[in-house]
């Protein structure tokens, strides 16, 4: 999902937001699936949007903080991400739903989801931080979170109050999520092949095509990715081993190359917060 950005008052999330209404009543941005079979538990995501600036990056734990890798685009805005307790985001946009601020609510410096992902070990914690933390994008988008037991959950906004609904088992929401969910009652293992065989048939075209898909293994933190040139043959990585390596990023296209090199520093964007 694409449309979550800093600030409400920004002029460019003002624009987004105006897009996101226009373009995606009928046509909801990216496809999102758990593929479990009680053995492995597989978060899979297609990011559907015009921007082909893609990127990975990583961000070590620090003192209550779990370590993360986030993917997205260049402007350091996780989109989704899993964290080193196999839990997992992203969103999907193409709502619109009444959601006002209730003052009860904490105030989350910078990306919420981010926030969430870096201080929540499970699905039950994840819930439970929307419960009590201000997220703004739920007036035009939707997370799905999961996590390594298989558990998941689609969270928004409902009637202005917030609305969660939960799955214990494989289940796909999102933009061709029907799709998606007839293949899983064909009960698939739970394999990186069968869920990108499942996120390719979910694939949009045309000008908010996918521009990257990726398999997070929720129980053995192993990273899969699918993107231009690398549609063909997954690109491998793991979150234990590139967080030794300290905080760095990779820009999707180039990673191949750029995995061969010294880490890419974080951006200010992305280690600001």
């Amino acid at each position: 999902m694409t449309f979550l950005h800093r600030s409400l008052a920004s002029g460019k999330l003002a624009l987004m937001l105006a897009l996101a209404a226009i373009t995606f009543p009928a046509a909801r941005a990216c496809t999102i699936v758990l593929l479990t079979d009680g053995n492995n538990v597989l978060f899979c995501n297609n990011e559907d949007w015009s921007d082909p600036k893609t990127r990975i990056w990583f961000i070590p734990g620090v003192d209550a903080r779990h370590g993360c890798v986030f993917v997205g685009f260049d402007n350091g805005w996780g989109q989704g991400g899993m964290n080193t307790e196999g839990l997992a985001y992203d969103w999907v946009a193409g709502f619109k739903e009444k959601w006002e601020r209730d003052p009860a609510l904490k105030e989350v410096r910078g990306n919420p989801a981010q926030r969430m992902l870096e201080s929540c070990s499970s699905l039950d914690e994840a819930i439970r931080f929307f419960e009590t933390h201000w997220e703004p994008s739920f007036a035009y988008a939707r997370i799905f979170i999961g996590d390594r037991t298989g558990a998941s959950a689609v969270i928004g906004a409902k009637e202005g109050r917030l609305h969660v609904e939960r799955s214990g088992q494989s289940c796909a929401f999102g933009y061709r999520g029907s799709v998606a969910q007839g293949l899983l009652t064909r009960r698939p293992e739970s394999s990186p092949t069968n869920a990108i065989a499942i996120l390719r048939a979910s694939q949009q075209e045309g000008q908010y095509s996918t521009k990257y898909s990726d398999v997070f293994d929720l129980k053995n933190g192993e990273i899969f990715l699918y993107g231009p040139p690398h549609w063909e043959k997954a690109v491998r990585l793991n979150l234990a081993a590139e967080l030794k390596r300290g905080g760095h990023y990779f820009d999707l296209p180039e990673i191949e190359e750029q995995r061969s090199q010294k880490p890419r520093t974080l951006t200010r964007d992305m280690k600001k917060f």
